[in-house]
């Protein structure tokens, strides 16, 4: 069922990514069930018949995974392209779980139907997919029928590279589309008092955790014993996510061992059947999990408790792969998109490493620790390919963690049921898990302050990928040969010849990820909002950013700026230039200050250090130990190849020159203080700013003329009719430039008279408003990663 699962998974795959890839994998995995076969029954010949059957089955199996992703998204795009942002709607549907966040209510419905307009004007009704409510209060209930009227929310894409896909995570769990709504009505669902009492009893039992411990600690509790984050402090999520430990905080297999293995064997104690001990647990397990949410892994941990407890009361035995794999055939077959939840992801191959690569890692010497890495190493490309980094001491953090992870559970679960009825029962109960909880902060503190904690990887390519999985298995292999040599012998070389060969895999398995490729030089327009943030990496590879901030998106550096420089592997910026301090400018740069990336110098125009919200922006960067270069007119950074030896592939040095402005001048309009730079790389040269006026424009026309002429042009003060003049723009002789703005914005950006003046030169003109991120990489432009 295992083997089949994978090919239904392969199926699944097939259809998101391209039939050539999801055949691929099916012969792969045809062939891995046809040599199982063979070496279970010695030859060939005596299982045709058998490897016939497979073959019929596992294609059966593959073709029923393609019909049934293309029915669900044939099925979806048949009602989606009616629903448009703002669109006022009628939605009914069943609320599966309630959430507070942000400061308003969501309820989260399924079985839904929608009808698009309201009052006079009604639309035909549609079923779709489940569909999330945004209420200003608390007016409904779990398990009630709920009418929501009001307008759709489309969930946005990324625009950029490494930005949360908030499009692609809710759809990754069957969730349509948002409704902000205006008005609700409900009604009580069938056996609304059961799923009222469970939504009680979660927020009696998380307000009871807030009584009798802190803030901090109660949000944790909450979040891995309810999955209630409404409260989860923000550092300590991200914390435990750079510590490799934010999987405590997700219900998982353990919660659910915990809970249902305790109440089934205490059943059996008092001599209940297995029968109806099975039944009694399975009830309240699926009850917890309907309470906290039901989560994918929820769901995927409650089958395979659920089938083992069946096995069990059938007197029969269960392998833990093919309960995993009856789970993701159902998990796959419920929602497809799921494959793409990195949730599932991550519960699905935990449960593989556990099952496949801890039997041979593991071994009586050591072997709580390489049971560690062998659940964690398989894992490294998945955690590669969500967060671009990895926490390489996390193997030694969970070694800590994970021993002490049920004192957390049941000291929470039993102070908060007993806070309910006293505060200070909960307060001495509480504390076991209180006190590991901080053992917790402070172990992944100090981790946190060794060097290489942390190493931004960037996404993998698929060949690493691939490379990384097919070396691995290739050791599995040697390994398990290995191991039962050593288990016949018993020899302590042997033992020690194990382990050396386990410690080479390790590196060799890292070093696939770590160990970058020479990279090209590349260009990239961020898609900002409002606002510019320019990235460049030379030949040699050295990274420079331009600006870098928003007027109009909140917590830029964090949610654009940061993701981006990590999903592209940059380990570090070279030379920050900084045009001038306008918030559009620089907000997103203060906030990268703050996380404490690796910054080595900003640049900035010497005429305008003493403004005074630059003087602010120098004092973080001073604070933070980053190098100030002031700049002027006739300055120039020189950018050296790989070999330390400068480019001869132009007459100008590879580099950054600083055209404009000179230590004397000055401008009424802060504006016109920008610092203006020219980039040189090889054949490859561009004009940047920052958001110069057409005054200054001209005076550099006069002392530049052709010297000006380049092949990029971000266009100044993001396309204002007040720059870019006909001067200028003839000067520059540009093949291509880019608009950085808003799609809504107050300014008018950009104007039609800029972008005429453009045209007129025969210049290709791309808006990031309308494209998303540009990159210009190898000769080529891509549009929002789209060439």
């Amino acid at each position: 069922m295992f083997l089949f699962a994978l090919v239904y998974t392969a199926g699944t795959v097939s259809g998101m990514y391209g039939r050539g890839f999801g055949f691929l994998v099916f012969a792969m995995l045809v062939v891995a069930l046809i040599a199982e076969c063979v070496v279970s029954k010695g030859s060939f010949s005596g299982v045709r018949r058998i490897v016939v059957l497979l073959i019929l089955t596992s294609s059966a199996v593959f073709a029923t995974a393609q019909f049934r992703y293309t029915s669900v998204e044939e099925n979806r795009d048949s009602y989606m392209q009616y629903m448009t942002d703002e669109k006022s709607v009628i939605v009914w549907g069943k609320i599966y779980k309630t959430e507070y966040k942000y400061f308003s209510y969501r309820y989260y419905m399924t079985d839904c139907v929608v009808q698009p307009g309201y009052g006079k004007a009604l639309g035909r009704k549609i079923s779709c997919g489940d569909v999330v409510v945004y209420c200003d209060s608390k007016s409904a209930h779990l398990g009630d029928y709920m009418k929501a009227c009001g307008k759709i929310g489309l969930f946005k894409s990324a625009t950029n590279e490494g930005e949360f896909d908030r499009a692609r995570f809710y759809r990754s769990q069957g969730i349509d589309f948002s409704v902000n709504a205006d008005s609700i009505k409900t009604s009580a669902g069938k056996h609304a008092w059961y799923y009222h009492g469970l939504e009680k009893l979660r927020d009696t039992l998380s307000a009871s955790l807030l009584e009798v411990t802190d803030e901090t600690t109660a949000g944790v509790l909450s979040s891995m014993l309810l999955g209630d984050k409404s409260y989860l402090d923000d550092e300590i999520k991200d914390l435990y996510q750079v510590s490799g430990i934010s999987h405590i905080l997700a219900i998982s297999g353990l919660h659910i061992s915990i809970v249902g293995m305790a109440f089934y064997k205490l059943l059996r104690k008092r001599r209940v059947s297995y029968t109806a001990a099975f039944v009694c647990s399975a009830a309240l397990i699926l009850s917890y999990a309907v309470m906290t949410g039901n989560a994918v892994s929820t769901r995927r941990a409650v089958g395979m408790f659920i089938l083992t407890m069946l096995a069990a009361a059938l007197g029969r035995c269960t392998d833990m792969l093919n309960s995993l794999g009856i789970m993701v055939i159902y998990l796959l077959w419920d929602n497809p998109m799921v494959l793409e939840y990195a949730g599932f992801v991550f519960s699905v191959g935990a449960i593989l490493a556990i099952g496949i690569v801890t039997p041979v890692m593991s071994a009586p010497k050591g072997g709580k620790f390489w049971a560690s890495v062998s659940i964690q190493l398989p894992m490294l490309p998945v955690v590669a390919m969500n967060y671009y980094e990895l926490p390489l001491f996390a193997v030694f953090v969970n070694l800590i963690v994970i021993p002490a992870l049920p004192v957390v559970f049941i000291s929470g679960l039993l102070a908060s049921a007993a806070g309910c009825f006293g505060v200070m029962p909960g307060k001495l109960l509480v504390f076991p898990a209180f006190a590991v909880l901080k053992l917790y902060e402070v172990l992944c503190g100090l981790v946190m302050k060794l060097p290489g904690a942390t190493v931004i990887t960037g996404a993998p390519d698929g060949y690493r990928i691939f490379l990384f999985y097919a070396v691995m298995s290739g050791f599995l292999v040697i390994f398990s040969l290995k191991k039962r040599a050593t288990e016949c012998g018993s020899k302590e070389k042997g033992q020690i010849l194990y382990s050396v060969q386990r410690v080479v895999c390790t590196a060799v398995l890292l070093a696939i990820l770590l160990v970058k490729p020479k990279t090209a030089a590349q260009l990239d327009i961020l898609d900002v909002g409002q606002g510019d943030g320019i990235f460049y990496r030379f030949e040699s590879g050295t990274c420079i950013f331009i600006d870098g901030g928003s007027s109009d998106r909140k917590q830029l550096g964090d949610n654009v700026i940061m993701p981006f420089l990590k999903y592209n592997g940059i380990q570090s910026i070279s030379y920050w230039f900084v045009s001038h301090a306008d918030s559009d400018h620089i907000s997103g740069l203060s906030e990268v200050i703050d996380s404490g990336y690796t910054i080595e110098h900003i640049v900035v125009a010497e005429a305008a250090a003493k403004e005074e919200a630059m003087e602010e922006l120098l004092f973080k960067a001073k604070e933070a130990g980053i190098d100030i270069c002031l700049m002027s007119k006739g300055d120039s950074i020189e950018i050296n190849d790989a070999s330390g030896s400068r480019s001869t592939a132009n007459e100008e040095a590879d580099g950054i020159m600083c055209l404009y402005p000179g230590p004397s001048d000055t401008a009424l309009d802060r504006n016109d203080m920008c610092l203006v730079l020219k980039l040189t790389d090889g054949r490859f040269s561009g004009i940047f700013g920052g958001d110069i006026s057409s005054e200054v424009e001209k005076k550099l026309v006069n002392e530049y003329g052709d010297e000006l002429s380049v092949d990029f042009y971000k266009a100044n003060h993001h396309g204002s009719r007040y720059s870019s003049s006909a001067d200028w723009i003839e000067a520059l002789s540009p093949r291509w430039a880019a608009v950085s703005c808003a799609v809504e914005n107050r300014y008018g950006h950009p104007a039609d008279e800029a972008m005429d003046r453009l045209m007129d030169a025969k210049c290709r003109i791309l808006y990031t408003m309308q494209s998303g991120q540009i990159k210009y990489k190898e000769s080529a432009i891509y549009e929002n990663n789209r060439q």
